[in-house]
Protein backbone atom coordinates (compact mmCIF):
# COMPACT_ATOMS: atom_id res chain seq x y z
CA UNK A 1 0.00 0.00 0.00
CA UNK A 2 1.43 3.60 -0.77
CA UNK A 3 2.23 5.54 2.18
CA UNK A 4 -0.40 8.03 1.44
CA UNK A 5 -3.02 5.70 1.32
CA UNK A 6 -1.90 4.00 4.62
CA UNK A 7 -2.71 7.40 6.35
CA UNK A 8 -5.84 7.66 4.37
CA UNK A 9 -6.86 4.14 5.27
CA UNK A 10 -6.18 4.59 9.00
CA UNK A 11 -8.72 4.94 11.43
CA UNK A 12 -9.58 4.70 15.21
CA UNK A 13 -11.57 0.92 15.64
CA UNK A 14 -13.64 1.34 18.30
CA UNK A 15 -16.04 -1.89 17.35
CA UNK A 16 -15.01 -5.45 17.71
CA UNK A 17 -12.25 -7.47 16.47
CA UNK A 18 -12.47 -11.00 14.57
CA UNK A 19 -10.53 -13.57 16.48
CA UNK A 20 -8.29 -14.38 13.89
CA UNK A 21 -4.61 -14.33 15.68
CA UNK A 22 -2.16 -11.30 14.60
CA UNK A 23 1.31 -13.07 13.86
CA UNK A 24 4.48 -12.21 16.12
CA UNK A 25 6.39 -11.27 13.19
CA UNK A 26 3.34 -8.92 12.67
CA UNK A 27 3.09 -7.64 16.03
CA UNK A 28 7.62 -7.27 15.95
CA UNK A 29 6.96 -5.27 12.51
CA UNK A 30 4.39 -3.06 14.04
CA UNK A 31 7.00 -2.50 17.47
CA UNK A 32 9.72 -2.01 15.32
CA UNK A 33 8.18 0.70 13.70
CA UNK A 34 7.07 2.35 16.67
CA UNK A 35 10.96 2.43 18.05
CA UNK A 36 12.08 3.72 14.81
CA UNK A 37 10.05 7.27 15.85
CA UNK A 38 11.92 10.08 16.81
CA UNK A 39 13.04 10.71 20.32
CA UNK A 40 13.71 14.27 22.05
CA UNK A 41 17.65 14.02 22.71
CA UNK A 42 17.49 10.58 21.88
CA UNK A 43 16.25 9.89 25.14
CA UNK A 44 14.24 6.69 23.72
CA UNK A 45 11.93 6.17 26.69
CA UNK A 46 9.60 4.28 25.08
CA UNK A 47 9.13 0.51 26.29
CA UNK A 48 6.69 -1.58 24.61
CA UNK A 49 4.90 -4.88 25.78
CA UNK A 50 3.55 -7.20 23.02
CA UNK A 51 0.67 -8.78 24.49
CA UNK A 52 0.62 -11.40 21.27
CA UNK A 53 -2.71 -13.95 22.41
CA UNK A 54 -5.87 -13.05 23.64
CA UNK A 55 -4.85 -14.44 27.16
CA UNK A 56 -2.68 -11.80 27.43
CA UNK A 57 -4.59 -8.94 26.62
CA UNK A 58 -7.65 -10.58 28.71
CA UNK A 59 -5.74 -9.31 31.44
CA UNK A 60 -5.81 -5.42 30.69
CA UNK A 61 -9.53 -6.04 30.04
CA UNK A 62 -10.51 -5.23 33.68
CA UNK A 63 -9.02 -1.92 33.36
CA UNK A 64 -10.48 -1.33 29.76
CA UNK A 65 -13.37 -3.13 29.69
CA UNK A 66 -13.77 -1.48 25.93
CA UNK A 67 -15.12 -3.73 22.79
CA UNK A 68 -11.56 -3.68 21.24
CA UNK A 69 -10.03 -4.62 24.43
CA UNK A 70 -12.72 -7.83 24.97
CA UNK A 71 -12.08 -8.99 21.61
CA UNK A 72 -8.92 -7.85 20.25
CA UNK A 73 -6.80 -11.00 19.71
CA UNK A 74 -3.33 -8.88 20.60
CA UNK A 75 -2.32 -5.20 21.47
CA UNK A 76 0.81 -3.75 22.49
CA UNK A 77 1.33 -1.79 25.75
CA UNK A 78 3.63 1.47 25.73
CA UNK A 79 4.71 2.76 28.60
CA UNK A 80 7.72 5.59 29.04
CA UNK A 81 10.43 4.97 31.25
CA UNK A 82 10.71 8.28 33.37
CA UNK A 83 14.41 7.37 34.13
CA UNK A 84 15.96 8.02 31.11
CA UNK A 85 15.24 11.85 31.26
CA UNK A 86 18.30 14.10 29.60
CA UNK A 87 18.54 16.93 32.19
CA UNK A 88 15.59 19.45 32.77
CA UNK A 89 14.17 18.19 29.70
CA UNK A 90 11.16 16.07 29.33
CA UNK A 91 10.06 14.10 25.76
CA UNK A 92 7.68 11.36 26.88
CA UNK A 93 4.81 12.93 25.74
CA UNK A 94 6.81 13.55 22.02
CA UNK A 95 8.49 10.44 22.35
CA UNK A 96 5.21 7.75 22.82
CA UNK A 97 3.12 9.62 20.51
CA UNK A 98 5.32 9.72 17.45
CA UNK A 99 6.03 6.10 18.37
CA UNK A 100 2.21 5.39 18.80
CA UNK A 101 1.56 6.93 15.49
CA UNK A 102 4.06 5.30 13.51
CA UNK A 103 2.62 2.15 15.04
CA UNK A 104 -0.72 3.07 14.06
CA UNK A 105 0.30 3.26 10.45
CA UNK A 106 2.29 0.02 10.66
CA UNK A 107 -0.74 -1.78 11.59
CA UNK A 108 -2.64 -0.20 8.93
CA UNK A 109 0.27 -0.94 6.53
CA UNK A 110 0.31 -4.73 7.40
CA UNK A 111 -3.92 -4.87 6.81
CA UNK A 112 -4.60 -4.30 10.66
CA UNK A 113 -6.78 -1.96 12.39
CA UNK A 114 -6.34 -0.47 15.53
CA UNK A 115 -7.00 1.98 18.14
CA UNK A 116 -5.33 4.68 20.53
CA UNK A 117 -6.76 3.32 23.93
CA UNK A 118 -5.25 5.55 26.63
CA UNK A 119 -8.29 7.61 28.57
CA UNK A 120 -8.64 4.20 31.31
CA UNK A 121 -5.22 4.90 31.98
CA UNK A 122 -5.87 8.73 33.06
CA UNK A 123 -7.19 7.28 36.70
CA UNK A 124 -4.13 6.97 38.98
CA UNK A 125 -5.92 3.45 40.27
CA UNK A 126 -6.42 2.10 37.15
CA UNK A 127 -2.85 2.99 35.73
CA UNK A 128 -1.54 1.43 39.46
CA UNK A 129 -3.32 -2.08 38.25
CA UNK A 130 -2.55 -1.76 34.39
CA UNK A 131 1.43 -1.63 35.77
CA UNK A 132 0.54 -4.20 38.19
CA UNK A 133 -0.89 -6.74 35.32
CA UNK A 134 2.37 -6.03 32.79
CA UNK A 135 4.78 -6.55 35.94
CA UNK A 136 6.04 -2.98 35.13
CA UNK A 137 7.84 -0.61 37.78
CA UNK A 138 5.46 2.03 39.28
CA UNK A 139 8.22 4.06 40.34
CA UNK A 140 9.40 4.52 36.73
CA UNK A 141 7.32 3.58 34.82
CA UNK A 142 3.85 5.37 33.33
CA UNK A 143 1.59 3.28 31.20
CA UNK A 144 0.76 5.68 28.09
CA UNK A 145 -0.93 3.65 25.68
CA UNK A 146 -2.09 0.42 24.26
CA UNK A 147 -3.08 -0.35 21.12
CA UNK A 148 -5.45 -3.45 20.39
CA UNK A 149 -4.05 -4.90 17.23
CA UNK A 150 -6.41 -7.47 15.00
CA UNK A 151 -8.97 -7.65 11.93
CA UNK A 152 -12.12 -6.17 12.22
CA UNK A 153 -15.21 -7.97 12.68
CA UNK A 154 -17.18 -5.53 10.24
CA UNK A 155 -16.98 -2.31 8.89
CA UNK A 156 -15.17 0.44 11.28
CA UNK A 157 -17.36 3.57 11.69
CA UNK A 158 -14.71 6.48 10.85
CA UNK A 159 -15.02 10.03 11.96
CA UNK A 160 -15.28 12.83 9.41
CA UNK A 161 -12.52 14.84 8.71
CA UNK A 162 -12.59 18.61 8.52
CA UNK A 163 -11.90 20.03 5.39
CA UNK A 164 -8.88 20.70 4.07
CA UNK A 165 -9.40 24.12 3.81
CA UNK A 166 -10.54 25.20 7.35
CA UNK A 167 -7.19 23.96 9.18
CA UNK A 168 -4.67 25.19 6.67
CA UNK A 169 -3.40 28.46 6.26
CA UNK A 170 -0.74 30.53 4.07
CA UNK A 171 1.86 32.57 5.34
CA UNK A 172 -0.66 33.67 8.12
CA UNK A 173 -3.51 31.74 10.50
CA UNK A 174 -6.38 32.72 8.38
CA UNK A 175 -4.88 32.98 5.41
CA UNK A 176 -6.29 31.12 2.12
CA UNK A 177 -4.15 30.46 -1.11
Amino acid sequence: MDFFDVINARYSHKEKFLPTPVPLHDLEKIAQAGLAAPSGMNSQCVRLIILPDRDAVQALCEVAPTDGMQTAPAAIAMLTDRSVQKGEVNFEMEDYSAAAENMLLAATALGYVSLWLDSPYFDSQKQKHALDVLGADKSKHHLRVVLPIGLPDGEGSRREKLPFNERVSYGKFGESK
